[in-house]
């Protein structure tokens, strides 16, 4: 088993859509990570869970165990992990993206991807040796794409809140960062064409408008 990696020079024309929660504006963007408390079903307790405890020697009065039910917490944790390295890193990312169907890890970079960067190898060299690591212990591979694109996540994250909360409180629009069309993508009502109006008179390339059946929208 090895790990594979691809450059990818464009932003993403992945099919699969961001999701979105409409509300008057609600900004939605990704989570940082994949947060395990006890809060979250898959831990105990649950019967049978002193054995499951005993498999794994934890103390099950003492520690959550974990009921892996969608048999991804492993490699969660491993994202989770080659997040830290591209967070903490030189060059401003563009945001991570699991893909459960193909099992692809997409790390989207504010540089070059095609090997002319040595700041961006090194980086890749360091995501790629966690992934290799994922691979030994699992014996399972753990594919990693990176992608070359225009704007970071802080940047998008900023914007995104600069219009939600600055340029159209109270309006009903919805919407967030998208990862991976690396843009932020405002939802707004057919008709309503005031707020249609406002957002493009920003005149900014990073904003994707898209015009949605109108409310009412449910705030969740």
């Amino acid at each position: 088993m090895r790990n594979h990696v691809s450059n990818v020079f464009s932003n993403s024309t992945s099919p699969a859509a961001p999701k979105l929660w409409p509300g008057p504006a609600t900004r939605v963007s990704a989570s940082k990570g994949f947060p395990m408390t006890t809060d979250d079903p898959n831990f105990a307790p649950y019967p049978g869970r002193y054995e499951v405890a005993r498999i794994k020697g934890i103390p099950p009065n003492e520690d959550p165990v974990l009921l892996d039910i969608t048999g991804e917490a492993d490699v969660q944790e491993r994202i989770d992990k080659i997040r830290e390295i591209v967070e903490r890193g030189p060059i401003p990312d563009g945001g991570l993206s699991w893909n459960h169907e193909s099992r692809v890890v997409t790390v989207r970079l504010v540089a070059a991807v095609d090997g002319t960067s040595p700041e961006v190898e090194r980086l890749k060299e360091e995501v790629l040796a966690e992934a290799e690591e994922f691979t030994v212990e699992f014996q399972e591979d753990l594919t990693v794409e990176f992608q070359s694109v225009a704007y970071s996540r802080q940047e998008l994250l900023d914007l995104a809140d600069h219009i939600f909360f600055s340029v159209a409180p109270g309006r009903q629009i919805a919407g967030g960062w998208s990862t991976s069309e690396n843009r932020v993508e405002v939802l707004i009502g057919e008709g309503d064409d005031e707020t249609q109006t406002l957002i493009e008179a920003l005149d900014d390339k990073r904003i994707v408008i898209q015009i949605v059946p109108p409310g009412p929208w449910e705030v969740l």
